[in-house]
C-alpha cells in the first residue's frame, strides 16, 4: 500500500483568541426536540489532552462540563490539524507511525512549515512595510512561538501570534498531527499616550506595559486617516479603526493593532523519491461570546454554496429550513431590535450605528425606521419567527421565501426592500444583509415542497 498523496484535515481551521493557558475543550450543540427555537444545549465531547512539555497526547476524555473562562482569561480554541494519506484511488486514511514505518520512514521525516500574517494595517495604509509576518519550520516536537515581524516596528519588537506544536505520536495516539494555539487577544500599539484632539492627549488606557508597545510612532499608522492617498481601498463603512475625530470629521488613528492572523500550514514528506506536499489554511479570530448560537450567515454557508452550487439537485428538507429559521432567531436574540430598527431611544434620534443611519449617510435617504417602531420589540420579533416555523411545519409556508432579500436587492432602499429578511443587519459590502443564494433556494425548495408531500412523506407528482 503506497502513499500516493497527502491531505491536511480539516483544510480550514479557525482558532479563537484567548489568554488562558488551558485550551477550550470540545463540545457539540444539540437542539431540544420539543423547543425547536429554544436555546441549544452545549454538550461536552471527546477532547484530546496534549502535554505541551513532551508534545504527546496523554489522553482522550469527555469533560464533565465545558468551561469557557479561567477567571478573567478566556480559553483559546486551539485546533488540531491531522495529516492523512491517499493510499488508493478511493482510500484516504490517517497517516500513522505504522504507515510511515511501512515505507521506511519516521515522524521526523515529516516537515511542517507555518506561515501566517496580519496585514490589517497594510490593508489601510497601502504600505508594504506595515505587513506583519511570521514563519517557522518545525524540526522537533517542542512548542514553537509565532513571532510576527514588521519593517515599521520598533527595533527588536515582535508581535506574538500564538504558537504551533508538532504533536509527538505515541502508541495510544499514533497519528501525525499539528496543533495551532492562537495568541492571547491583546491590543498593541505605538506609545503610552494618545490624542483626544489635535493639541490634547491623555494616558492610553489600553496600552499599559512595554510589551504592548511594538509599532514605531514615526511611521504611518499613528495619525493615519482614510483620506490618505496611499490607501488602496476604503472599507464600507469607512474609518472603522480606533482613533479620534478632527475638526473636519476625519477619523485619526491611534495606531492600535491586534494579534489576530491567518496563513498557510504545509506538510512535506519524501516517499519513494517523490516529494509529497499538502496545505491547509489557519486563522485566528475573536472568542465566541454566544457559543450556543450560530449566526444567520457564516463562512460555512458561502463554502457550501461554492462547493455545491446555488441551487439544490433535490428538494430541501423541512429540517434544513428549520435550521435557517433557528439561526435567525439566535441572531435576533443578540440584537437590540429597537435600536437596530432606528427607533428613537431615550429621546434621541439616530442614537446608534444602524442600517438606517448608513442608508441616510451613503445615499441621502430620508432617515426613517425600517419597520414600524411599535412592532420591533424583541418578543414580537421572536413570536414572528415562531409563526414562520409553524407555517413551514404545517405546509403553509410557501410565502416565506418571498420575504427573503435576494442578492440583487441589497440596494433596494424602498420601505418594502428594507423590510425583507434578514432585517436590520449589515453585510460585508456595507449594504443590507442577504443570505446566500443556496440558503434562499433551501427555503424555497423546502417550503414549496411541503405543499406537495403525501402523508407518507412521498412527493406528489
Amino acid at each position: 500500500m503506497s502513499i500516493l498523496e497527502l491531505r491536511i484535515l480539516p483544510p480550514i481551521a479557525i482558532a479563537r483568541l484567548g489568554a488562558s493557558a488551558t485550551p477550550l475543550e470540545s463540545y457539540d450543540l444539540e437542539t431540544h426536540p420539543h423547543e425547536p427555537l429554544g436555546y441549544r444545549r452545549i454538550v461536552p465531547a471527546e477532547t484530546l489532552r496534549l502535554d505541551p512539555h513532551s508534545g504527546e497526547i496523554v489522553e482522550a476524555y469527555v469533560p464533565e462540563e465545558v468551561r469557557f473562562r479561567d477567571g478573567s482569561k478566556v480559553r483559546p480554541v486551539a485546533p488540531f490539524l491531522e495529516l492523512w494519506a491517499r493510499t488508493a484511488a478511493d482510500v484516504l486514511e490517517p497517516l500513522t507511525t505504522e504507515l510511515l514505518e511501512a515505507h521506511g520512514l519516521t515522524p521526523a521525516d515529516v516537515r511542517w512549515t507555518i506561515h501566517v500574517g496580519n496585514v490589517k494595517i497594510a490593508r489601510r495604509t497601502g504600505n508594504p512595510a506595515d505587513r506583519i509576518f511570521a514563519q517557522v519550520t518545525l524540526q522537533d516536537h517542542r512548542r514553537t512561538a509565532l513571532e510576527g515581524t514588521c519593517d515599521n516596528f520598533r527595533r527588536g519588537k515582535r508581535l506574538p501570534l500564538g504558537h504551533v506544536q508538532y504533536v509527538k505520536p505515541n502508541a495510544g495516539f499514533p497519528e501525525i498531527r499539528l496543533r495551532y494555539t492562537p495568541a492571547a487577544g491583546l491590543v498593541y500599539g505605538a506609545q503610552t499616550t494618545r490624542n483626544t484632539a489635535a493639541d490634547a492627549e491623555e494616558p492610553d488606557p489600553i496600552l499599559l506595559n512595554d510589551e504592548q508597545i511594538v509599532y514605531d510612532p514615526d511611521k504611518g499608522w499613528v495619525g493615519f486617516t482614510d483620506g490618505n492617498t496611499l490607501a488602496p481601498l476604503q472599507t464600507e463603512p469607512g474609518a472603522i479603526y480606533a482613533g479620534w475625530s478632527d475638526a473636519q470629521g476625519n477619523q485619526i488613528s491611534w495606531g492600535y493593532l491586534d494579534d489576530e492572523c491567518d496563513g498557510i500550514v504545509s506538510a512535506r514528506l519524501d516517499v519513494q523519491g517523490k516529494t509529497l506536499e499538502a496545505q491547509a489554511r489557519i486563522g485566528a479570530g475573536p472568542p465566541t461570546f454566544a457559543p450556543d448560537a450560530i449566526p444567520i450567515r457564516t463562512v460555512h454557508d458561502d463554502l457550501d454554496q461554492w462547493l455545491h452550487g446555488p441551487d439544490h439537485d433535490k428538494p430541501a428538507t423541512i429540517e434544513e429550513v428549520e435550521e435557517i429559521v433557528r439561526r435567525a432567531v439566535e441572531t435576533v436574540r443578540l440584537l437590540n431590535t429597537a435600536a437596530m430598527n432606528g427607533n428613537t431611544l431615550e429621546g434621541r434620534i439616530n442614537a446608534a450605528s444602524t442600517m438606517v443611519r448608513q442608508d441616510s449617510n451613503d445615499f441621502g435617504r430620508y432617515y426613517a425606521p425600517i419597520m414600524a417602531p411599535s412592532i420591533v420589540d424583541q418578543h414580537a420579533v421572536l413570536a414572528l419567527h415562531q409563526a414562520i416555523l409553524a407555517a413551514v411545519r404545517s405546509g403553509t409556508g410557501a410565502w416565506f421565501a418571498d420575504t427573503l432579500r435576494k442578492p440583487e436587492e441589497v440596494g433596494d432602499l424602498t420601505d418594502l426592500g428594507r423590510r425583507k429578511m434578514p432585517g436590520m443587519m449589515r453585510g460585508a459590502d456595507g449594504r443590507h444583509l442577504v443570505l446566500t443564494r443556496r440558503q434562499i433556494a433551501t427555503v424555497a425548495s423546502g417550503c414549496i415542497g411541503t405543499l406537495f408531500t403525501e402523508a407518507d412523506g412521498r412527493r406528489s407528482e
